[in-house]
Order: C-alpha cells, then sequence, then structure tokens
C-alpha cells in the first residue's frame, strides 16, 4: 500500500509539471503571441492580461505580491502586482512570472506576498516558482538556442549558459535548475556555474545590467486611465486626480515604459 502511495504521489507530481508547462507555453503562444525562442517581456504581459502593476523599492524582506479582487456584479477580477525593484533585474523578472500564475491560473486565490528567502514554501508557491521557470525558458526554446552537442549531460558550456540567460532575461539560478530539469546537468556540475555570475557577464562581453538593481519607480497599467476617467465625469476633483497620479509616481500622461 506505501509503495502504491508513493507512486501514486510521484504520478501527480509529474502530472502537475506536465500541467504548468502546458499552461505556460499556452500562455506565451495565445496570450501573448510570441514564439519560444523569444524573451518574455513583462511590461508587454502586463497589458495584455490587465494587470496593474506597480515597481517600486521596497525592504529587503519581500520580493513581489499579488493580489486579485472579484466584487460583485464583475464580469471580470480586478488584478494587482507589486514588483521590488531593489531586487537585481533578472530576480524582478522571475518574480512577475510567478505572480502571473496566482493572478491568472491559481484557482480561489485572494492575495500573495512573495518572501525574500523563503524555503518553506505551500504547494500553491512552488507551483508558481515552476510556472515561472517554465514561462521564462521554455524547453523548445532553449534547445534551438544551444548546440545539440552540448545538450548532453554536464557537456554546457560557460559561454552557451550566459548566452541563454542574457537572451531569455533570467538569473543564473533558475538557469541552473531549469538545466537540471531537463536533465542536461547535474547538481555537482551546476555548482561549478553558480558563483562569480556578473564577472562572468563581464569576461565574456555581456551587459551586466540584468545582476543589478533597477530602483525604478513605475505603474504598468491603466491606473492613470481611471483616474482621469473619474476626473473627467466630475466624480473627483482636479486636486484629487493629481494626488492619485503623484500617489503611485505617475506623471499624468502615465504609461508603462520599462525595458520589459
Amino acid at each position: 500500500m506505501l509503495r502504491i502511495i508513493l507512486i501514486c504521489a510521484i504520478y501527480k507530481n509529474v502530472m502537475n509539471k506536465i500541467i504548468l508547462e502546458n499552461l505556460a507555453n499556452d500562455f506565451r503562444a495565445n496570450r501573448l503571441n510570441i514564439g519560444m525562442t523569444e524573451p518574455i517581456s513583462i511590461h508587454k504581459a502586463l497589458r495584455m492580461t490587465g494587470i496593474l502593476c506597480s515597481f517600486r523599492p521596497l525592504d529587503d524582506d519581500i520580493s513581489g505580491m499579488a493580489i486579485r479582487i472579484q466584487r460583485d456584479g464583475d464580469s471580470e477580477p480586478h488584478r494587482f502586482m507589486l514588483i521590488n525593484t531593489n531586487d537585481i533585474y533578472c530576480k524582478q523578472r522571475f518574480t512577475a512570472c510567478h505572480e502571473f500564475y496566482h493572478l491568472l491560473f491559481q484557482k480561489d486565490f485572494h492575495k500573495s506576498v512573495d518572501a525574500a528567502n523563503n524555503t518553506s514554501k505551500d504547494l500553491e508557491e512552488r507551483n508558481a516558482d515552476v510556472f515561472a521557470s517554465y514561462l521564462l525558458l521554455p524547453e523548445s526554446g532553449m534547445k534551438l538556442l544551444t548546440p545539440v552537442e552540448q545538450q548532453s549531460k554536464n557537456r554546457i558550456t560557460l559561454g552557451s549558459l550566459l548566452r541563454l540567460e542574457q537572451h531569455f532575461r533570467c538569473s543564473r539560478s533558475t538557469l541552473l535548475v531549469r538545466l537540471q530539469q531537463l536533465k542536461w546537468i547535474s547538481g555537482d556540475y551546476a555548482h561549478q556555474f553558480s558563483e562569480n555570475v556578473k564577472r562572468s557577464a563581464i569576461e565574456y562581453g555581456y551587459n551586466t545590467s540584468l545582476y543589478e538593481p533597477t530602483l525604478t519607480l513605475e505603474v504598468c497599467g491603466d491606473y492613470n486611465t481611471k483616474a482621469r476617467d473619474l476626473f473627467e465625469r466630475g466624480l473627483i476633483s482636479r486636486a484629487k486626480y493629481i494626488s492619485l497620479i503623484k500617489d503611485m509616481g505617475l506623471n499624468q500622461e502615465g504609461g508603462c515604459n520599462g525595458k520589459g
């Protein structure tokens, strides 16, 4: 009986990963209209899904937050995301992809705070991490961008690692975990590439902005449009409208101009 339970648990886990990978690939192809070799544009994904996102520097103990609210009579839920721009840029991208899972795919979701360095995650937090890795690094895209001979166990080079992480704009740790999932590398092989990441990028001539905080203050979404609509309909004063815009770090034109 114990053996049957263990087999079922393993099978369920495998099925979850297959479902998560299919969700990520479908999201790319049918919601964002991008191929498997293209890097995800976070700002484009936010615009296309109608998610309001605030990018701003926060304390080091939080990477992001997601909130989904559906009131009586609403045809669609309201979705909000918060990203800590004190984190390095590649970590911000992973956090956003993590929050996409909560906001768009998790059933009965209401609120989640993504604490930095949280090692005791529940099932849905782990699902969000796996979904994020699939969304950032689709298997078919990785195969097309990696020499065939380097797709065998422990054959991939530092140059190819840098090419993948720079192209897909992901962290080295996310890439190494993904490669272990694909059985391209072992844990011991991954360890040799896990340190001095920024220095290796410099040595290979890459820009290092991927590995640095952006410290930006920005809102991506239709917050400013809704505020303007309230002002034009006479529901709020001009002073209140300007105050709302300033509170979110916007100018009166608003926008969503991040690098993606």
